[in-house]
């Protein structure tokens, strides 16, 4: 529990980034130096709505090595370090990054020591011997960076939340940089009811979110370091995965500055990065199709062709899952959705009828409705009146907000296999629907809806394209490889004459 941290506690201040340099052990750990307790909230807002401040008991704040402001955690469990690099823990002790405080920083505060109630036994990690030699080395290359004011912070800049960790020569490119998700200033008379000593803050305190950071890091009017040009392969990763956008406790006589102006004064102050900045950065992706789908892509429903989307990899409790299964078995292993692919070939009507997983009454009108509000403006009235989808029979309309809820067919563009809905999408199919709602990672200027087939052609034709291929590999092209691959395509006991693959 937060209350339960102590001093030599090696707490959690980041979440994994996206590393092109790895992450070494120890990472996003930082040495708790002081805890405080507040047990007076009185300055969070009265009447707030929010939930965490409503239910706010106790806060804890903890000082730790190398961060450049205390942070006010979230009540509940934190996580801790088990064990620790013996030289990074010892050097840590003997260079504390924070001044001696005789007294509690925090209005309501009281210095937290000794047990507590869910943690009889105070005992840091444990002490473990580096893997690898603990000799200096050169130093790491680091990405570019610059100082600003912490009041000049805004969401969106890279922060250094974690200046050191032992040894400095071994810190990564961009390690102890995050990303600021909400900024807060506090000042005048507000700051006395937050700090016993407001002279701390120099005018102003910074409050702000940080992507990772389970609490709110707490700045006084001082220099900060960010990130000049920050990955963006890493930047559009945390954009699309925020940590939490909003401050984590609602304290009163906070205010947020305007981003717009925020922006405008950055860039008066904020350095070109250096022409080598962006090879720092080699990318993750093998394609540039991946890479641009990362950077430029957006999350949403949107039309896809059928035939453009894969056959399902694995249909779990699907009727006819042993038959999929049987068929799989004539096919090399890895191809289970060619297998599918012929399956659904092989299925009439009264069977799809017969499936639970097909029981809908007109799947067209379902597909049509939620494309429809898929394209409507998010919260406007007219989405409120599709979501209603008047139109449809009960049974249609709790499809169609499965679709557009929890139950979307999922799958990124380019992708080999559905992420979600491989029973809805098979439902789609056999009731003739070609352009089907998807939800996922694509490009908005991207057509995904032609080239549109019918589901049986283009299942027939998967299977027959996979033999031929396979027919070619082995035989030359000619008549006699044509009619092979046809007889294999319709005569899955055939299969079993074929030598088997390597």
């Amino acid at each position: 529990m937060s209350t339960a941290l102590r001093p030599g506690d090696y707490l959690q201040i980041a979440s994994e980034r996206m590393a092109v340099d790895g992450v070494p052990n120890g990472e996003g750990f930082a040495r708790i130096e002081r805890v405080e307790v507040i047990s007076d909230i009185g300055f969070l807002a009265p009447g707030s709505t929010h939930m965490r401040t409503r239910a706010a008991r106790q806060i804890a704040v903890v000082f730790c090595h190398a961060m450049p402001g205390p942070v006010m955690l979230i009540e509940g469990d934190q996580w801790t370090l088990g064990e620790v690099d013996s030289g990074r823990a010892r050097w840590d002790s003997a260079h504390p990054w924070w001044p001696e405080m005789p007294e509690p920083l925090f209005t309501g505060s009281r210095l937290a020591a000794g047990p507590h109630a869910f943690r009889s036994i105070i005992q840091g990690p444990d002490l473990v011997t580096p893997a690898a030699s603990s000799e200096p080395q050169p130093p790491r290359q680091r990405a570019a960076v610059f100082n600003k004011p912490a009041h000049a912070l805004m969401v969106g800049d890279y922060l250094q939340i974690h200046a050191l960790r032992h040894p400095k020569w071994d810190m990564r490119i961009d390690e102890g940089f995050h990303r600021v998700e909400w900024i807060g200033h506090l000042t005048g008379d507000a700051l006395a009811g937050v700090l016993n000593d407001p002279a701390w803050a120099r005018g102003r305190l910074t409050l702000a979110s940080v992507h990772g950071l389970s609490g709110i890091l707490v700045l006084p009017e001082v220099p900060v370091t960010v990130l000049i040009q920050p990955n963006p392969e890493r930047r559009r990763s945390d954009e699309d995965e925020a940590w939490h956008e909003g401050p984590f406790y609602e304290l009163s006589g906070v205010t947020e500055p305007d981003l717009t102006e925020q922006k405008h004064a950055d860039a008066g102050i904020r350095p070109e990065p250096p022409g080598s900045e962006a090879a720092l950065y080699p990318s993750r992706f093998s394609s540039p199709a991946q890479r641009a789908l990362h950077l430029d892509g957006v999350t949403g429903i949107r039309p896809v062709a059928a035939s453009q989307l894969p056959w399902p990899h694995g249909l779990f409790k699907c009727p006819y899952g042993e038959r999929a299964k049987t068929l799989a078995a004539t096919y090399p292993e890895g191809h289970s959705k060619t297998a599918h692919a012929e399956l659904f070939t092989r299925l009439g009507d009264e069977d799809f009828a017969a499936c639970p997983y097909h029981q809908a009454d007109d799947w067209r009108a379902i597909a049509d409705a939620v494309l429809a509000f898929a394209r409507a403006e998010p919260d406007s009235d007219e989405q409120d009146r599709l979501y209603r989808a008047t139109n449809l029979s009960d049974r249609d309309r709790a499809w169609f907000r499965s679709l557009i809820g929890g139950g979307h067919i999922w799958w990124d563009t380019g992708r080999q296999n559905l992420t979600n809905g491989q029973h809805r999408l098979c439902a789609l199919r056999a009731a003739g629907v070609e352009v089907i709602p998807v939800y996922g990672r694509h490009l908005p200027a991207h057509d995904e809806t032609t080239p549109s087939q019918d589901a049986q052609a283009h299942a027939r034709r998967t299977v027959e394209d996979f033999w031929s291929a396979r027919v070619t590999a082995v035989l030359k092209p000619g008549l006699l490889g044509t009619h092979l691959a046809w007889l294999l395509a319709r005569y899955p006991r055939l299969r079993a004459l074929l030598p088997k693959s390597e």
